[in-house]
């Protein structure tokens, strides 16, 4: 059994868990219905803590249910984890018998030592799951609990904080309905508490334990399959991305009995065994441990080829395991945000559904930018996936995102941007080049303030193009090339000076009164100074190295220079 074959094998369980706890999740938003009642909160509180009943009876079912397509699912993994593993050891095993270096092992069926490992990791499984469902329903009844009463205190706590006028609390609630809900979906519904007091999600638990049977239980097979051969000889087979402590054991052959010494292969070749006790064996972060996706494989002295070797690139085998598990987490991101829309929807708020859905898009490209910049990761659309989040809802989320980017558009300026959403996203996330440095420029200076919302996406493109053709390749009056402009340049240029309300405060005019130059006079500066300031030595925040700059007095414009890449940095006018 391969890697990839272990992990499909846990997903069938690890999925029906994951929707298990989505569904819980529903039931219990499904269950803070009614928030909009022109009532107080008290009594709002009161009547959902009534209905604790009722949603305990509902997760009973959903999890009686799903416990009997839980045990069946585990089962057939199990099976199947065997039989591979059968598949793989069993030929080897009867061409040795054949060559009399071996006994002849006796029918799967009838060896007792493949039973009893059957038989000991089937009731493994099913008192894993037992113990994941008990967990899941008590944890359910104390999250929905909590979820009330923190929704009833956040509620109180604005109400007496004056930031709101609705006498009955509803808006109050509202808000404390949206915080909240967000806070459940984030820790979601635990399925183990270890002893440090951790809580495990079904997702990251019931997939740690299944992989982990399927794969012990795999290898246990073949140690039997050895035992009734009369074989100790293993080698551990080899994958990129391997865990560190995994890295260094990887591609060995060991000997089950601690032996030390060299062997022989297939072609006479000297194959040196190391003791079972000298790797990290019995570790949780080492060989065979949690998570751990290796197998250990028999190698017969005389017959068997080492197929596996170790590692020689340690660093970019951690490498790829580092970038493997950031996946993984930004997956885990996509899943969370669009369960987070189903409450909402769910809880009948629709403004909390929107809100949630505009950062869904965000959270998805994020995804696919990542995992577009690593040739060797690859988009996995099923990990993304969340049960019930079907078309209607992903067509409703879809289209109010695309509402939020057009208002939001138009109310910057910015119609001149990108004509749809995913051209947005793109820009906003996954793009590294001029373009989209220069809309998420023109963002940032509307946003903040520092170029007028009058001023239009297609001038602030104009002006920069124009500032990059008269300036680029010049030579200052002391010898320096131009070589670059920052896209910051572009809003110094345009300036705020010119739109600055008479009636702003001085801490606003301090900040944000720049006054505009022109590239003419951002040239002149460059070319024909009154004054040129003394280098200074700063720290690049970026890249972390020491960098030069000086400043260029002009006649009416001071220009700030970057001497050690070349690169204008801002200017103002005077």
């Amino acid at each position: 059994m391969n890697i990839l074959e272990n992990q499909q094998l846990a997903e069938p369980v690890d999925g029906l868990y994951q929707d298990l706890e989505t569904q819980i999740l529903l039931n219990i938003a499904r269950h803070l219905q009614g928030w909009e009642q022109p009532i107080a909160t008290d009594t709002w509180l009161l009547q959902k803590l009534a209905e604790l009943g009722r949603l305990n009876q509902e997760n009973i079912k959903l999890i009686a249910k799903m416990s009997g397509l839980s045990q069946t699912a585990a089962e057939r993994m199990l099976n199947a984890a065997a039989e591979d593993a059968i598949k793989n050891i069993d030929p080897g095993l009867r061409y040795l018998a054949r060559r009399g270096l071996a006994d002849e092992a006796v029918a799967v069926k009838k060896s007792k030592n493949v039973r009893q490992v059957m038989k000991d990791y089937r009731k493994q499984a099913k008192d894993t799951l037992n113990m994941c469902n008990t967990n899941m329903l008590y944890k359910a009844n104390e999250k929905y609990r909590g979820l009330i009463n923190n929704i009833a205190q956040e509620a109180r706590g604005v109400l007496n904080s004056g930031a709101t006028g609705v006498v009955n609390g509803t808006e109050a609630r509202q808000q404390a309905v949206r915080r909240c809900i967000r806070q459940l979906n984030e820790k979601g519904i635990p399925a183990f508490v270890d002893k440090r007091g951790r809580e495990w999600t079904p997702e990251a638990y019931v997939n740690m334990a299944m992989r982990n049977t399927a794969k012990n239980t795999a290898d246990e097979v073949q140690n039997a399959r050895i035992q009734d051969a009369g074989c100790n000889l293993i080698q551990i087979d080899s994958h990129s991305g391997a865990r560190p402590k995994c890295a260094k054991d990887q591609g060995k052959v060991f000997d089950l009995n601690n032996g030390n010494g060299y062997t022989e292969n297939l072609h006479g070749k000297k194959i040196r065994y190391y003791p079972w006790s000298s790797s990290s064996y019995g570790e949780p972060d080492g060989i065979l441990g949690i998570n751990c996706r290796h197998h250990k494989w028999p190698f017969i002295p005389g017959v068997s080829i080492q197929r596996h070797f170790p590692t020689e690139d340690m660093d970019a085998n951690d490498r790829l395991y580092k970038q493997t598990q950031v996946q993984r987490a930004l997956e885990r991101d996509v899943r969370k945000q669009k369960r987070e829309c189903m409450m909402l929807d769910a809880a009948g708020d629709a403004e909390g559904f929107e809100e949630a859905s505009v950062r869904l898009k965000s959270k998805e490209a994020q995804l696919k930018d990542y995992v577009s910049k690593h040739k060797d990761l690859h988009r996995r659309k099923d990990r993304e996936q969340v049960v019930g989040f079907d078309k209607n809802v992903s067509s409703g989320a879809v289209s109010v995102a695309q509402k939020h980017y057009k208002d939001w558009a138009k109310s910057i300026g910015a119609e001149a941007g990108p004509k749809k959403l995913a051209g947005y996203y793109e820009l906003k996330y996954n793009k590294e080049n001029e373009e989209s440095r220069l809309y998420r420029g023109y963002v940032k200076s509307v946003n903040e303030g520092r170029i007028s919302p009058l001023v239009k996406y297609d001038r602030y493109v104009e002006t920069y193009g124009k500032a990059k053709r008269e300036l680029i390749g010049i030579k200052t009056k002391d010898g320096r090339n131009v070589e670059n402009i920052t896209v910051h340049l572009t809003e110094r240029i345009i300036g705020t000076h010119e739109w600055m309300a008479p009636g702003s405060s001085k801490d606003l005019k301090k900040r944000l009164d720049h006054k505009g130059a022109s590239v003419e006079s951002v040239r002149d500066a460059l070319q024909n100074p009154e004054k040129i300031a003394e280098v200074k030595k700063r720290i690049n925040q970026h890249t972390g190295e020491e960098e030069e700059s000086v400043q260029y007095y002009g006649k009416s414009a001071i220009v700030s220079f970057n001497i050690t890449t070349g690169t204008i940095i801002q200017t103002e006018g005077r």
